[in-house]
């Protein structure tokens, strides 16, 4: 689940990317709106960002350490599934 706080802050930085202005002040309908449609951008976006950060992660430690077996990132489907 994506923590509320993180939605709201995209949500506030999407809707100002779109020029608009003064979050706060916009209708209640709107910011729900609005952070619905940011919540299912995010849930969707996701899996992609954690496998990415794992991928990091392996990168920057386990190929330092030369562990074997190779850990499998868990947020990527395996190539026979």
């Amino acid at each position: 689940m994506i923590p509320d706080e993180a939605v709201e802050a995209a949500a506030k930085a999407s809707f100002a990317a779109r020029g608009g202005v003064d979050w706060d002040s916009q209708s209640e309908h709107l910011r729900s709106t609005e952070t619905a449609f940011t919540r299912a951008a995010l849930e969707a976006a996701a899996p992609h960002l954690m496998a990415a950060a794992w991928d990091e992660g392996y990168r920057e430690c386990y190929e330092r350490q030369m562990y074997e077996p190779v850990p499998v990132n868990p947020y990527r489907k395996a190539p026979d599934a």
